[in-house]
């Protein structure tokens, strides 16, 4: 099966500064004394928005193109993740235009589905669109049961407090996880989301088994931190 590689889809990692007012007319012998500090929230917000719109009309131009659809996608999650979405007008069918592409995208690559739907649900979430965000992140469990879509969905499930639909989630989740570390980080966000004190009562659902793998595995990096700590 073909892979386009959407697992590692490019994200922008910045860090963006305190929002600092310029001050206005009144102030302007101050400004020119050089006192007052560059807006460089504006300007880094200038930057993601001038991406999102060089990602957006390759994605319009590409239609069915999965890589394109999904980068155009994350870069309108960041502008929310962010918060530009706050501080500027966006175009308000900026993210119907994103989901119009992921789902072109999904018919036309259907093998697919599991990761354009984690990241349509992920970018509903972000713009406080929970019902059909939790609806794509299901979509993309059922098509392959995936930790991307995994986290956000048990997240969101939770602050919804449906504890049946969470650990519903979890046993379907669990078998699907190839490698120690998705296991585990699948038995973590379960435990997490359950409030239990202890594994054995948080994860009844997953049996002994899968506890015992759990707490063996928590303790080998518990110790792992600890001798990390000592080093430094």
């Amino acid at each position: 099966m073909r892979n386009y590689s959407i697992m590692r889809l490019r994200g922008i990692p910045l860090a963006l500064a305190i929002w600092v007012s310029v001050p206005l007319a009144g102030c302007f012998s101050k400004t020119t004394q050089g006192s007052a500090k560059p807006d460089v929230a504006g300007g880094s917000d200038a930057k993601l928005v001038e991406r999102m719109e060089k990602v957006r009309t390759r994605a319009l131009n590409a239609p069915g193109g999965a890589l394109e659809a999904s980068d155009f996608a994350s870069q309108v999650t960041l502008l929310f993740t962010q918060g530009v979405a706050k501080r500027r007008t966006l175009a308000p069918n900026l993210v119907d235009e994103a989901v119009e592409c992921l789902d072109s995208a999904k018919e036309a690559k259907p093998e697919d589905t599991a990761d354009l739907m984690a990241r349509k649900g992920e970018m509903l979430l972000a713009a406080e669109r929970q019902a059909p965000g939790v609806t794509a992140l299901q979509e993309s469990i059922a098509a392959r049961p995936n930790l991307r879509a995994f986290t956000l969905l048990v997240k969101a499930l939770t602050a919804q407090k449906q504890a049946a639909d969470v650990e519903a989630l979890c046993k379907k989740t669990l078998p699907g996880m190839k490698s120690d570390d998705s296991r585990y980080a699948v038995l973590d966000e379960c435990l997490k989301s359950s409030g239990a004190a202890t594994p054995e009562a948080g994860l009844r659902w997953a049996g002994s088994k899968e506890v015992s793998f759990y707490k063996a595995r928590r303790k080998e990096l518990e110790a792992r931190l600890a001798a990390a700590k000592q080093k430094k």
